[in-house]
């Protein structure tokens, strides 16, 4: 078969669509290979029976991202922007938690909310200001105060170990930083990278939490309008990569430039051996919203991670609907989690009726033991490796390994 003349890029997602801007801007014309129909990969959003949108996995931009601010214009993704902050049950009431500066006006509800002492108050401050004059590379490579200790970086250690190491009380971890941190790393014991929550917390404390309206796959679009010169291929299914070849039905294309891979398993020194799963769902429920874009926390919950009442997020359209977020054992049943979830939060007070949609994301976030380029498998001969997988469990890790990856075969293939 004919080969490939310029350079392949395997996978349409985050990952891939960096490689590709990245690529066009010195000026390459890549080849964009994507076995589903449309691109995008874990950014999709699917449609209510009435046309509203929702998102498979609760998924927000960090406004803060480094890479998202290189790519992503976020006026013209039109997008809600959430209270820095959460909403959590405690002890049979409603607590508000959130940053007073950029919350004035949740001041007195977080003050007197009974989450955390004095002493974790303080220590959130410090961690702010320290993360705040700590470039984010250094924090994402692990090199953030005492994990300049290259024998032992944050890159390696969990987020538990550090949580502990910084004095956080056990009530403060148990009641807010646990059930929060659940929700965005999709798992529950706080086994992710410190360095990983550290560059999350950096960023939750830089700017605010976005959510396009018409959700994820808008930056999806929003990410492929930019593209002009890439050769997009969709429903084109990799078998295999090596080398000097994809495989693709059985039948090998030469490669004559090499490939960008950001599908892990195509390759073997590209594998992510363990997933994170999560369940999405939304229910009717006739509880009062918060008011407030605000997510929910239930702690001491073994499924429900956090949930948002979709009125307060979508307006009208999300009258009486919460998007509920569960983590998903593998071997769980799906109606066994659901059961799970409306019994959650029924002990808080939230009674929930009909499923209205849901979707079990098996792969959501790849779990990994470390992060950051150390973790980064760049190159194995004339291929080169990106996604999520490869660097930073993230939106942001996805992004910065695709742009990585394109700068790594432009430098490998720049003119001697």
């Amino acid at each position: 078969m004919k080969a490939f003349k310029g350079p392949v890029v395997v996978g349409g997602g985050a990952a891939g669509l960096a490689a590709c801007l990245t690529l066009e801007a010195a000026g390459q014309r890549p080849t964009l290979l994507e076995a589903a129909d449309v691109l995008g990969g874990r950014l999709a959003t699917e449609r209510l029976p009435d046309g509203t949108p929702v998102d498979r996995g609760f998924q927000v931009l960090q406004s803060a991202y480094p890479e998202l601010k290189r790519w992503a214009d976020f006026d013209a993704l039109d997008c809600i922007a959430f209270v820095p902050g959460a909403r959590v049950h405690l002890n049979g009431r409603w607590r508000t938690l959130a940053d007073p500066r950029r919350a004035p006006g949740l001041l007195f509800a977080t003050v007197f909310s009974g989450i955390g002492s004095w002493a974790d108050r303080i220590k959130v401050l410090r961690l702010v200001y320290a993360l705040r004059r700590t470039g984010a590379d250094d924090v994402q490579e692990g090199r953030f105060g005492a994990g300049r200790d290259q024998a032992n970086p944050w890159s390696h250690r969990s987020t538990a170990d550090f949580l502990k190491t910084w004095g956080f009380s056990r009530a403060f971890i148990r009641d807010f930083l646990a059930p929060f941190f659940a929700g965005i790393f999709l798992e529950g014991a706080l086994e992710t990278p410190a360095a990983q929550f550290q560059y999350t917390f950096k960023m939750l404390s830089e700017g605010p939490v976005l959510k396009p309206r018409q959700g994820m796959s808008s930056l999806v679009a929003h990410l492929q309008d930019q593209l002009k010169q890439t050769d997009i291929h969709v429903g084109c299914r990799i078998n295999a990569v090596t080398g000097k070849a994809l495989q693709i039905d059985g039948t090998e294309r030469p490669l004559d430039a090499g490939a960008i891979v950001t599908v892990p398993g195509l390759h073997p020194e590209f594998v992510v051996e363990e997933w994170n799963a999560c369940l999405n769902v939304v229910l009717q429920t006739t509880a009062a919203p918060f008011g407030h874009p605000l997510i929910g926390l239930i702690p001491g919950a073994k499924c429900v991670t956090n949930f948002q009442f979709m009125a307060d997020v979508e307006g009208e359209v999300g009258d009486k609907r919460i998007n509920v977020t569960a983590l998903l054992p593998s071997a769980a049943q799906q109606e066994e989690t659901v059961t799970r979830v409306r019994q959650e939060l029924a002990a808080a007070g939230i009674e929930c009726g009909d499923v209205l949609w849901s979707a079990r994301i098996d792969q959501a976030l790849p779990r990994m033991r470390r992060v950051g380029p150390a973790a980064m498998p760049t190159n194995s001969g004339a291929v080169y490796f990106a996604g999520d997988g490869a660097l930073a469990p993230s939106l942001d890790g996805a992004l910065r390994a695709g742009r990585l990856a394109a700068e790594a075969w432009l430098k490998g293939h720049a003119p001697h």
